[in-house]
């Protein structure tokens, strides 16, 4: 049985919104209700669909880091602080405060005599209470979140120094663990110094307890470095352990950043494609690594080598210049072996994205591979980039060899140089054996640093040159700005293009030339054309995917860019000729677009599509699994699952690029048949089609034709136009 379609249309599930026009279904989450609440007080624009575009699936706002990124959405700054209730100053409020038992809370104000709080519970019909602020304080927790209008939208007229500049993609999360690093850099200094307690336990020995058998010296001095030895170790875990700590953040906090914005670009300007976005992204391993590996603990440990040369000095007096002079010797061994590692690894760099999108291409295309019996062609194109690779690879590996075969070489001979002279200044009296045997021990530990100098100059060189490659890829304007600019929703589906042109980027032609049309509330018209007229980039151009060269695109009367990109989505559907699906069951690629989707709405859906037989007739229903990208299911349904996912988002413009054309003919008609009783009850279709059947289903025909529009009209004018045309070619 059929679910039951509601009022003369489709039976597309109803669009209840709230009194602001927000969606019902951001009311049960009470970061979305804060947000809002605090949108609509700070004078901000609002709009539910916008903000859940740039949160992460799942979001509560219940904590405060994720109710930051929601207001930072909304365009507020926010920032926590401890402070007892009886201390807010009423200047900052309304503030929010977070329930240790729920979600959060806004604190509006206080009694004349302090003793009751103002509460208001976002997401809750009841209005704001007073509450007893001592009640109220045992409920919430110690840290209340401040926030307010960044300083930019408040007047953009400020100078830029003034305004809130905005948070770099990687420096900005690493000043925010600086506390991390900072315990880094302490545990480092408490183990060098720490380190010094071997040497001076070997020099009393000799010098003290040798000479005048002081046993109670020695057991004296061993437990000291005995415990010096468990000290450093309980250190080096603990620096361990704090690395691994701000590695995570920093992993998941900038991971998250670059993800985001790879997703936020436009389509036309995604550097590379699928494959060079991939590559972009994994630049970002080489960054982590660099910070989270041994190469950076060395880095700070070369800090410390002035202090071992101190004491040195100290303990043996001359004898200090022997290290001291081979570290300059290091350090230009180093920088002569990074030359060609340095253009090693921005070689490595390239060859890395191009065995990548062999790799992407390969994988995403397989079964054409396949087909063609093409196995040979892609896999001469993997060698090559393997082999040149692997060519890259082994020059950076001789190169870094060479310059640790040498800092070895020069340590072992620093080793030897204190030995020789050490032995004349102790001959002379000046230091003594147990000074001299300290002083080998301690050159050793200054140099140890320096033995992995060139690896770690080749690393963070390689760290940098992403670093740069990230940063140009962060400066690619997204689609989108950080913090909503505009409320505007799609009401009515009407669509007006004038004068309208595009090119897509490297194309030596225009793939829309000047075209102008109207698609009024509720129509329905049929876009016909050859292959390549322009058909698809007119359906890009309305919901977003593109943006004109020149001309003016208008929804619903206003100017498509004043829409955030996804209000602007939620109300123009496009369905592309080869629809998406990803990994995982029917349900999960249904709701992808809208997942707190109920079972009667997924079931409308499914019937608009022709989808529902298929799904009641599965013995796994909506849990099957359709394997990669869909492939476990057939054209037809591919094109299904897509149609009702987009169904399910309720759009009132629809842009269907040849939707059945993998499609039976009995489910062609079934689709056709829906599609209409869909068009009857207010939303407006446009079907890009060679499909007799789905061209019979609108009103009006538009024919397209090099990019520009040729015919519009009725189906009957549009054929008899045709005709004629045909006539006078034969005739000519």
């Amino acid at each position: 049985m059929t679910p039951a379609v509601g009022s003369a249309s489709a039976g597309a599930p109803e669009r209840h919104t709230g009194e602001d026009g927000a969606d019902s279904d951001s009311d049960t989450i009470p970061g979305l209700e804060t947000a809002a609440w605090l949108a609509r007080h700070h004078g901000r624009p609002w709009s539910p669909e916008a903000v859940r575009a740039r949160m992460p699936a799942g979001f509560d706002g219940r904590d405060p880091e994720t109710l930051a990124r929601a207001l930072a959405a909304v365009g507020l700054k926010s920032r926590l602080v401890l402070r007892k209730l009886r201390q807010i100053d009423p200047a900052v409020l309304p503030c929010v405060l977070f329930d240790r038992a729920g979600g959060p809370l806004i604190l509006l104000g206080f009694s004349p005599d302090r003793r009751n709080a103002r509460v208001l519970e976002p997401g809750r019909d009841a209005p704001d209470r007073e509450v007893p602020l001592r009640q109220l304080a045992r409920r919430v927790q110690r840290e209340i979140m401040l926030a307010s209008v960044r300083d930019d939208l408040v007047d953009r007229r400020l100078e830029a120094k003034v305004q809130d500049r905005p948070r770099h993609w990687f420096w900005g999360p690493m000043r925010e663990n600086r506390s991390g690093w900072f315990q880094v850099v302490i545990a480092a200094l408490l183990i060098n110094m720490l380190g010094l307690a071997l040497p001076i336990f070997v020099m009393n020995v000799y010098d003290k307890v040798i000479p005048n058998l002081a046993y109670v010296t020695l057991w004296t001095l061993a437990i000291g470095v005995a415990l010096a030895i468990g000290l450093d170790l309980a250190l080096r875990s603990l620096r361990t352990g704090v690395l691994e700590t701000v590695g995570r953040r920093l992993d998941t906090g900038i991971a998250a950043t670059l993800f985001s914005h790879a997703l936020s670009l436009r389509v036309a300007d995604r550097p590379g494609g699928a494959a060079g976005l991939a590559s972009h992204i994994r630049d970002f391993e080489a960054v982590r690594e660099f910070f989270g590996s041994a190469s950076f603990v060395s880095l700070i440990d070369l800090l410390f080598i002035g202090l071992f040369i101190f004491v040195l000095y100290v303990l043996v007096g001359p004898l200090a210049i022997v290290p001291l002079l081979a570290v300059p010797i290091v350090l230009v061994l180093a920088i002569v072996a990074q030359l060609p590692m340095g253009r090693a690894a921005g070689a490595a760099q390239a060859l890395a994205g191009r065995r990548q999108a062999v790799l992407v291409e390969s994988l995403m295309g397989l079964e054409t591979i396949k087909t063609l019996n093409a196995e040979p062609v892609m896999q001469r194109e993997w060698d090559r980039a393997s082999a040149a690779t692997a060519r890259i690879s082994g020059r950076s590996r001789f190169w870094s060899s060479f310059a640790a075969s040498g800092t070895q070489m020069i340590q072992q001979g620093v080793s030897v140089a204190i030995i020789v002279w050490g032995v004349y200044l102790v001959a002379e009296g000046r230091i003594t054996i147990g000074a001299l045997i300290a002083a080998n021990i301690l050159a050793g530990r200054a140099l140890a640093p320096l033995g992995t100098i060139a690896q770690t100059i080749f690393r963070a060189h390689y760290a940098l040159r992403a670093m740069s490659a990230l940063s140009q890829f962060m400066k690619i304007a997204p689609e989108r700005s950080p913090a909503v600019s505009s409320s505007a929703r799609v009401t009515n589906g009407a669509a007006t293009l004038t004068e309208v042109t595009y090119r897509y980027p490297g194309a030596g032609m225009d793939a829309l030339q000047s075209v102008t049309l109207d698609i009024a509330p509720g129509e329905c018209v049929a876009l016909l054309g050859r292959v390549g007229s322009g058909k698809s980039t007119l359906g890009k151009l309305l919901c977003g995917l593109l943006t004109p060269d020149s001309g003016t695109l208008l929804i619903d009367g206003r100017g498509a860019g004043q829409y955030d990109p996804a209000e602007l989505r939620a109300g123009v559907g496009y369905m592309p000729q080869e629809p998406e699906l990803f990994t995982g069951t029917l349900r999960e690629n249904l709701v992808i677009g809208r997942p707190h989707a109920t079972e009667d709405e997924i079931e409308a859906a499914l019937h608009l599509a022709a989808m529902d037989r298929f799904v009641k007739d599965d013995p796994e229903g909506l849990d099957r699994f359709i394997g990669e990208r869909g492939a476990q299911l057939s054209g037809g349904q591919r094109q299904g699952l897509a149609l009702a996912r987009l169904l399910l988002r309720r759009p009132k413009l629809l842009f269907l690029d040849e939707p059945t054309n993998a499609m039976d003919r009995d489910m062609e008609a079934e689709v056709v048949a829906r599609l209409r009783e869909l068009n009857a009850g207010g939303t407006a279709l446009v079907v890009c089609t060679h499909r007799p059947a789905l061209a019979d289903l609108a009103s009006r025909w538009l024919v397209i034709d090099r990019g520009r529009k040729i015919l519009d009209g009725t189906p009957d004018t549009v054929v008899a136009q045709l005709k004629q045309a045909a006539a006078r070619r034969a005739a000519e």
